[in-house]
């Protein structure tokens, strides 16, 4: 069994503020399921948006990424 790749893709929502979220879909696939989400919405918020994405990508998820320094 193939293991699926995972990619963190990071996005502005119309807070302006930045997220990153963890998902198996491919640039071109999360691509068209955010025009699809925009087509729909006035306003595309972070928590909505994940939410959505999960229907799609079960494995979807919001990640926090800091800064380590050593």
């Amino acid at each position: 069994m193939r293991k699926l790749k995972k990619t963190i893709y990071r996005f502005f929502d119309d807070h302006e503020e930045k997220h990153y979220v963890l998902c198996s879909l491919d640039h071109k696939v999360l691509e068209a399921l955010i025009e699809k989400y925009k087509s729909r919405k006035d306003k595309v918020y972070a928590k909505d948006f994940v939410t959505y994405l999960k229907r799609h990508d079960k494995e979807a998820e919001e990640v926090i990424v800091k800064d380590f320094y050593f």
